[in-house]
């Protein structure tokens, strides 16, 4: 059977329907008539489904934060109402003041507050305050408010300081995590708990440090050169006071780049790209900051479980910032074992079952790479890693055998065959195509050594020895030809090269670059010494014909430079 109070519920849920609809077109006169004529949908528990009620779909559906009609008319219905009634919850569990702070809404929160201040201590489900809901959706304004009219309950401490400091981090503020880091000293400290749970959120965004990001080598050049420094200055304006026990709540983490060329690059908004990389790079060094004060003070114990288990997912990740802080505050760091029984390296190098394996075999396994331009140089950067790693196990190691009786050397070689022989045959037709372009330079450039611009005299003395353009065209020809006959001479190095595994280490590389280099040098020089001859032979006619000239002759150097930029 159904409820009579129930029904009655439903029945007045019908009766507000176009008041609900009013709400949704945000036709504020019309819904202060409409509570004007029926006072009792103030205190209604329902005026639609899901348990809403009116103020609850106002700060819902409100859509310009800004209105102040919208502002005056939700103080008018609040003011008329007991606190209690701002306490009623939706089928979730919120509050019409915890919508609000998951939406953001300032203004509206302001007014409830005025009348319910002890709103901002009721929590939604997971125990969650709206103060930490704003944190996670990331309204700045929101959460300052929050964090100055919620008593009641220490929000800076317990599961509430680290929840809110991971909700931080959920949202991307790290500067503002920080900013709490360094000013509330029990926030995501006062116990290991805490300490875990501001770990693990860490640790499951590799996004959020350097080892994470996905840079182009343009972009990975900008990141390395743009300087940065974190300083603390006020986020919102005040009168210079503070309150008397030195709490400066309204304190953030900024940054500037002291350079003399950033306010220009401000003012002129020219290279947004630095400045995204700027952001990125400090939020980086934002979240390694967080990592190391959360690490500090802690008792280490080669039986911390909690704070292991953010360690282990940070080695999987590949997030090496994260565990070099942990190695830093704990240098028995490679004594903790995960559930399987590996320790950090074993996870870090390949996260997988044991076969008999050691660390140097499973480094020694073939793993795809999509961050290397060629066959060849992914056999270098295997080759590297393999190397690096051999370093820093015990020798007796080295000749350890697996269950398939194959040393890690054995497993390196058997698992990278292939590789070895798509490096071979890469090297070998990038050198050959790149040796048909040297010899075309050196034909172009030797011939044009004895048939110089503007012609000899009956000596063959050139006319213009004596011409500025003249020099510049015979020095650019006779480095365009030494660069080139260099450039030819790697390649065929290259050529007939063994192609063993060590050659693709530092041998083939390095022949490549040089080759690589020296042609792009040569071309250069080829440009030059091109517009030095044009410029000789018109240069009584058009003076001026060497800038479109120049212009001209720059693109093919500078497409060559792109092209083969990521090789080098």
């Amino acid at each position: 059977m159904i409820n009579s109070h129930d029904q009655e519920e439903d029945e007045y849920c019908g009766r507000c329907w176009p008041l609900y609809r009013m709400i949704e077109k945000n036709d504020w006169r019309g819904v202060d008539d409409f509570v004007t004529n029926d006072p009792d949908a103030l205190t209604a528990k329902t005026i639609a489904p899901g348990s809403t009620t009116i103020f609850h779909a106002i700060v819902e559906l409100w859509v310009d934060v800004e209105s102040d009609d919208a502002t005056c008319l939700l103080d008018k219905l609040a003011s008329k109402v007991d606190p209690q009634t701002l306490e009623q919850r939706d089928e979730l569990g919120f509050t019409a003041l915890f919508v609000c702070a998951v939406k953001g809404n300032l203004r509206a929160l302001k007014v409830l507050v005025k009348y319910n201040p002890d709103l901002t201590n009721k929590r939604g489900i997971f125990q969650s305050l709206p103060v930490i809901q704003a944190a996670y959706k990331g309204h700045k304004d929101t959460l300052q408010y929050l964090r100055e009219v919620t008593y009641g309950v220490d929000i800076y401490s317990g599961n509430d300081g680290a929840s809110m400091l991971s909700r931080l981090i959920d949202a991307t503020l790290y500067d503002v995590a920080l900013d709490l880091l360094k000013r509330r000293p029990t926030i995501g400290r006062d116990n290991t708990d805490s300490r875990r749970i501001v770990l693990n959120t860490l640790a499951e965004k590799p996004y959020a440090f350097a080892s994470g990001s996905r840079l182009g080598h343009l972009q990975r050049l900008i990141y390395n050169c743009t300087p940065v420094e974190v300083e603390l200055v006020p986020s919102i304006q005040t009168n210079g006071n503070q309150n008397v026990d030195g709490d400066m709540e309204n304190l953030i983490v900024t940054s500037k780049i002291h350079s003399k060329t950033s306010t220009r690059f401000r003012s002129a908004k020219k290279i947004t790209t630095t400045f995204v990389i700027h952001d990125q790079k400090l939020a980086h060094m934002q979240t390694v900051e967080i990592v190391r004060i959360i690490c500090q003070e802690v008792i280490w114990t080669c039986h911390r479980s909690e704070l292991a288990e953010a360690l282990f997912t940070a080695a999987r990740l590949g997030i090496h910032e994260f565990v070099n802080e942990f190695i830093m505050a704990y240098n028995n760091t490679a004594d903790l074992l995960n559930e399987d029984g590996r320790n950090i390296f074993d996870v870090a190098v390949l996260h997988q079952g044991n076969f008999g394996n050691n660390i140097l075999h499973l480094v020694a396994k073939l793993v795809p790479s999509s961050e290397v331009a060629g066959a060849a140089l992914q056999v270098q950067r295997e080759l590297q890693w393999f190397k690096a790693v051999v370093k820093l196990i015990h020798p007796h190691r080295l000749g350890d055998e697996n269950r398939s009786n194959q040393t890690p050397r054995e497993v390196f070689t058997q698992e990278h065959k292939d590789l070895v022989k798509e490096g071979e045959k890469w090297m070998k037709e990038t050198a050959s195509s790149c040796s048909v372009v040297a010899a075309l330079i050196i034909t172009v450039v030797f011939a044009a050594a004895f048939t110089v611009p503007g012609g000899s005299d009956s000596k063959g003395i050139p006319n213009f020895l004596h011409e500025p353009s003249f020099m510049i065209f015979a020095i650019s020809d006779m480095l365009a030809l030494f660069s080139s006959i260099t450039s030819v001479l790697m390649f065929l190095g290259i050529l007939t090269s063994r192609y063993a595994e060590e050659d693709f280490l530092v041998s083939l590389p390095r022949k490549l670059i040089i080759g690589l280099v020296t042609l792009f040098f040569s071309i250069a020089s080829m440009m030059v010494a091109f517009g030095a001859a044009v410029h000789i032979s018109l240069s009584h006619k058009w003076n001026l014909v060497i800038i479109p000239i120049a212009l001209v002759g720059f693109v093919p150097v500078t497409l060559f430079a792109l092209l083969q930029f990521p090789l080098v």
